[in-house]
C-alpha cells in the first residue's frame, strides 16, 4: 500500500510540474524537485536570479581565458551563501555526503584505535573493542609505518589520512611493542558507534545514561539501557545530555514519550508561512511518573534542548545543570544531486509553553561563534543571578513554574562550575591538558601491568594516590582541603581511565565526585 501511494504521489508531483512550467514560463519561473533526509520530494523553483547564476557559469566554464575547476567553485560559491544565511545552515560536500550520512547512522569507517602524540612518538593507547583489529594492538605500541610512509617527528599530523582509504581494504602497519619491531595488517571497516555510550546504577534506585547525540538508532538504545537498569531495581533516573549537540528531532520526540502521559505536547516547529507542527505523547512510555533529572550544561544543544525543555515545560522532570547552548532552529537536509547536501534551517521549533530558545544572531556575528566564550567571562557559568532573563519572554508550565525562552534552556537547578570542591587547577590546567603528558609518561612505563587491568577492576579498585602525590607538588592552586585533594586524585585516575580504556571509563571514575551528579542523588534521597 506505501509502494502504491509513493506512486501516486510521483504522479502527482509530475503532473504538478507540467503544470507549474506552463504557469512558470509565464513569469520567468522554472520548477524542479530534490529529495530531502526522509526521501520526501522537495520542489524548487528556479527564478530569472538562479539562471543569472547558471548563465555565469556557463560563459566561465566556456570562455575564461584560464582553465580552472569549476566544481571547486561552485561548492566555494554554495559554502559561501549557506554561510550568510544563519549560524546552522551549511553545505556538505559530496565528498562528506556519505560519512555524515554513516555518523546519523552511529557508524565511522576506519581502523577503530586510538592513540596520541608522545615525545616525537604516535603511541597507540585503546582499541575499539567492537573492532575487528581489537586484537591487533596494544597500550603503548609506538606506530612506526602506516603503508609506505615511515611516522616521524614531521608527519606524525598525517597519520590520520594514511589510515583512511577505501572500505574493507587492507593496510600494514608495522610497531615497536616492547622492543621488538612486529608488523600487523588492520582492516578498513564500518565501526559502529552507539548513543548510548554508558549506563549503570549510581546506587541502588537511581540509574544513571550517558546519550551523547540524538541519531538514528538513539531511542532504541536509550529503551535497552532503560530496561536494563529497571531489571537492576531502578526507580529514578538521571539522564546526562551535557555537551550533547543535537541531532534528529524524532529522536528527542520518541525518548520523551518515554517520560510523557498521553497528549502531552513534545515540541511544535513553525514554518516561513506559519505552519506548525505539533508533536505528541502517545503514552505507550514506561518511565512515566518516576522521578527523572536531566543534566545540561552550555553544550547541550538542538534536539538536547527540545527533550530538556518538553521535561521542564511539562513539570515531569528537574532540569539540573547550566543554561543550555540555544539553538532552536530547525535544518532539513535536501540532496544537491551529485553527492552534496545542504542542510537548510526551514523551521523553529518550540517547546510545549511556546519558548522559542534560539538565542539571538545577526549574519556573521562573532558574538554567536564566541557566545561560551563570552559565558565565561560575564560570570554567568559561575552565577545564575548572570543569566539574562528577558520578561516579555516569560512563561508558565500547567505546574505555575516560571521558564524563559530567547536563549537556551535555563535549568531548575544550576550548578556553577566549581572551582572550590574541584579547584581552579582543573580549569586551569586539567582541561587545558597540562597534565596529560606526566599521566601518560606513567602510563608509558608502566603499561605492561595497565594493560592486564581489566576496566570494571580499575574503575572500582584502582589506587592512583602515588601518582597524584607527585603530580600536586607542580600544581600551585591546590589547596589542602580534604575535597580538593580527593577531586584531584579522582581526576588523575579518570585521565588514565581515558587513556586505557576510553571516554566511557573516563566518565563512570569522574561522576563519582562530579557536582551536578551529587545534586541529583542529594534531590533522589529527599524524596524517599
Amino acid at each position: 500500500m506505501k509502494k502504491w501511494f509513493k506512486v501516486f504521489n510521483v504522479i502527482l508531483i509530475i503532473l504538478s510540474m507540467i503544470m507549474f512550467f506552463a504557469i512558470g514560463v509565464q513569469v520567468g519561473k522554472k520548477y524542479d524537485i530534490a529529495i530531502d533526509e526522509n526521501d520526501d520530494y522537495v520542489t524548487i523553483s528556479y527564478d530569472l536570479n538562479e539562471q543569472k547564476v547558471r548563465r555565469l557559469m556557463s560563459l566561465i566554464d566556456n570562455y575564461y581565458i584560464d582553465s580552472l575547476n569549476t566544481d571547486d567553485l561552485v561548492d566555494k560559491t554554495i559554502d559561501f551563501v549557506t554561510q550568510n544565511l544563519d549560524p546552522h545552515s551549511m553545505y556538505i560536500p559530496k565528498e562528506r555526503g556519505e560519512s555524515t550520512t554513516l555518523a546519523m547512522d552511529g557508524i565511522y569507517e576506519g581502523i577503530g584505535v586510538s592513540y596520541v602524540n608522545y615525545n616525537d612518538s604516535v603511541v597507540v593507547t585503546h582499541s575499539a573493542p567492537n573492532s575487528v583489529n581489537a586484537k591487533l594492538f596494544e597500550l603503548s605500541d609506538r606506530i612506526l609505518a602506516i603503508g609506505k610512509h615511515s611516522i616521524t617527528k614531521e608527519n606524525r599530523d598525517s597519520v590520520k589520512n594514511y589510515l583512511e582509504g577505501k572500505l574493507n581494504t587492507q593496510i600494514p602497519i608495522k610497531l615497536l611493542r616492547n622492543g621488538n619491531e612486529i608488523e600487523v595488517t588492520a582492516k578498513r571497516t564500518k565501526i559502529s558507534q552507539s548513543s548510548v555510550p554508558l549506563f549503570y546504577m549510581i546506587n541502588d534506585r537511581l540509574g544513571y545514561i550517558k546519550l551523547d547525540k540524538f541519531i538514528h538508532n538513539s531511542a532504541e538504545d536509550f529503551r535497552n539501557a532503560l530496561s536494563f537498569l529497571k531489571k537492576k531495581g531502578m526507580k529514578s533516573l538521571v539522564l546526562d545530555l551535557r555537551d550533547n549537540p543535537g541531532g534528529l528531532v524524532d529522536a528527542a520526540q520518541k525518548i520523551a514519550d518515554e517520560f510523557l502521559k498521553e497528549d502531552q505536547l513534545i515540541v511544535y516547529t513553525q514554518d516561513k508561512e506559519g505552519k506548525k507542527k505539533f508533536r505528541y505523547a502517545t503514552g505507550e512510555g514506561t518511565f512515566q511518573k518516576r522521578p527523572i533529572y536531566i543534566l545540561i550544561n552550555e553544550g547541550s544543544a538542538s534536539a538536547s534542548e527540545i527533550l530538556a525543555g518538553a521535561i521542564q515545560d511539562q513539570d515531569a522532570g528537574i532540569i539540573i545543570g547550566r543554561r543550555s547552548y540555544g539553538k532552536g532552529l530547525v535544518q532539513k537536509e535536501i540532496s544537491l544531486g551529485d553527492g552534496s547536501k545542504i542542510r537548510l534551517t526551514t523551521a523553529k521549533y518550540y517547546t510545549p509553553t511556546g519558548r522559542c530558545i534560539q538565542k539571538p544572531y545577526t549574519q556573521n556575528d562573532k558574538n554567536y561563534v564566541y557566545d561560551i566564550r563570552n559565558r565565561l567571562a560575564s560570570g554567568e557559568l559561575y552565577n545564575i543571578d548572570s543569566i539574562k532573563k528577558i520578561e516579555s519572554l516569560r512563561f508558565k508550565t500547567p505546574k505555575g513554574k516560571i521558564v524563559y525562552g530567547g536563549g537556551g534552556i535555563i535549568p531548575d537547578v544550576f550548578i556553577p562550575i566549581d572551582t572550590v570542591n574541584i579547584g581552579r587547577w582543573f580549569y586551569e590546567h586539567g582541561l587545558n591538558n597540562h597534565l596529560e603528558r606526566p599521566i601518560f609518561s606513567f602510563i608509558d612505563k608502566n603499561h605492561l601491568t595497565l594493560e592486564k587491568i581489566k576496566e570494571p577492576h580499575f574503575v572500582k579498585y584502582y589506587s592512583v594516590d602515588s601518582l597524584a602525590n607527585a603530580l600536586r607538588k607542580d600544581i600551585n592552586p591546590i589547596q589542602n582541603s580534604p575535597e580538593e585533594l580527593a577531586n584531584f586524585n579522582t581526576f588523575v585516575k579518570a585521565s588514565m581511565a581515558n587513556f586505557i580504556y576510553g571516554s566511557n571509563a573516563y566518565n563512570q571514575v569522574w561522576n563519582s565526585v562530579d557536582p551536578m551528579i551529587l545534586e541529583a542523588i542529594k534531590l533522589d534521597n529527599e524524596q524517599r
